[in-house]
């Protein structure tokens, strides 16, 4: 066989390695437009529901932020889908033109082939030929010859084949792309449409909202007072365990050494694990999981962010949020997002039933709760139910999320799944 005919086979048979790739980037984007999709049908659940009464509020006006923000997202989604697809079109035309130079050339060789064996067509010039061999040696190779020549025959027209269903495949494919970026720009363009018109409801709340300045103004220093009183609240408990776990090791060293020790003012937040069978730290167990937490609840989405947020209609004014609100339907179970033990329980104003978990060193805080299933000192499971999420006055039914490490405050949607 020649080099030509290497080289032909060759780039028939890496071609067929580009698809696969392609495969696993549209599921990646099957899978989030899903996901987004699925999110923006819900909060427009949970914006009907807060028109139905028939008042507008901070919390219909958050619904709509995040439902514009997964709008938007899902536009960006469709943007890369479309580049994917373009990439692609343009990959299977290049293939399709390489594909058919490959079996133009094949053709001609085999064509070339064809006509040498039309020259010798007849058996008793081959066997004449063999026999004029002058030894037994050139004779064994002027047969090798001949068979050499119908075998490399039989596998030009085969490769001729296989070359031409890859072109059918590839012709194939890039059909169905020009199909499905058809399909994308047109899901596109009416996600753009509808973005708009959630975007002119926005301005209508907005508006709305502008009438009532002070009313906002009072809701948002009250907040601030409470949540003033729930970091208090959290951050007492913090203090207790430590000097309790000062307390225990000091009486530990006392029974071990037999002596007397003096009290020291050194702190230390190290706690043994609670619930891992694993055996280790659940300190690295709980950091380990950073991005894969479960959710508080079942289902839902964050209307409100973590950290300082300038206030959605209010002009200068910040409002500061040491967790992440979730918002979800009424009823819904809040659940542990890690196995640990329950540090505490208490009740706080603008925030109802709060527990605390303790993971190690870190702590994950469960609030605006109507009821708790749970105790303190008891031993939780991942996704265990500690309570029922509560609705508000404004018909909100949230749970605020947050995740410490000791005192210090993390961002929660760093930590949960995504």
């Amino acid at each position: 066989m020649n080099k030509s005919f290497f080289v032909i086979m060759a780039g028939i048979l890496l071609s067929l390695a580009v698809f696969p790739a392609h495969g696993q980037t549209k599921k990646k984007l099957q899978d989030k437009k899903k996901k987004l999709q699925s999110e923006i049908k819900y909060t427009e659940k949970k914006i009907r529901e807060t028109q139905d009464l028939k008042k507008n509020s901070i919390h219909q006006l958050e619904k709509i932020n995040r439902n514009i923000e997964a709008r938007s997202e899902l536009i960006r989604t469709y943007e890369t889908e479309i580049r994917s697809l373009e990439n692609e079109i343009q990959s299977n035309q290049r293939e399709v033109k390489k594909l058919n130079n490959s079996i133009e050339s094949l053709k001609k060789s085999y064509a070339g082939m064809v006509y040498h064996a039309w020259l010798n067509r007849h058996n008793l010039n081959q066997s004449l030929f063999i026999l004029a061999s002058d030894n037994f040696n050139e004779a064994f190779r002027r047969a090798r010859y001949f068979k050499q020549i119908g075998e490399m025959r039989k596998d030009r027209l085969q490769v001729i084949r296989e070359a031409k269903l890859k072109k059918e495949k590839a012709v194939s494919q890039l059909q169905e792309n020009k199909q499905s970026k058809t399909v994308a720009l047109t899901e596109q363009t009416r996600e753009a449409n509808e973005l708009q018109k959630v975007r002119n409801e926005k301005e209508t709340v907005i508006t709305s909202l502008k009438t009532k300045e002070k009313e906002l103004l009072t809701k948002v220093e009250k907040k601030k007072k409470e949540a003033e009183q729930l970091t208090a609240k959290i951050n007492a408990i913090i203090e207790k365990e430590i000097r309790d776990a000062n307390k225990t090791a000091k009486t530990t060293t006392n029974t071990k050494t037999g002596t007397k020790t003096t009290n020291t003012n050194t702190k230390t937040t190290t706690v043994k694990e609670t619930g891992n069978t694993e055996g280790g730290a659940l300190t690295s167990g709980f950091e380990s999981n950073k991005g894969r937490l479960p959710w508080p609840v079942e289902k839902g989405f964050i209307s409100g962010k973590f950290g300082v947020q300038p206030h959605p209609v209010l002009s200068k004014v910040e409002i500061k949020n040491d967790g992440v609100d979730i918002t979800t339907d009424k009823g819904s179970n809040v659940r542990a997002v890690y196995k640990g033990e329950v540090s505490g329980v208490f009740k706080v104003d603008g925030y109802e039933n709060v527990v605390i978990l303790r993971h190690g060193q870190y702590l994950t805080v469960y609030c605006h709760l109507s009821s708790v299933s749970v105790s303190k000192g008891a031993k939780v499971d991942t996704k265990q139910k500690v309570g029922t999420v509560a609705t508000d006055d404004e018909g909100k039914t949230f749970v605020n999320f947050q995740v410490r490490n000791g005192a210090t405050v993390l961002n929660p949607s760093l930590w949960l799944s995504r």
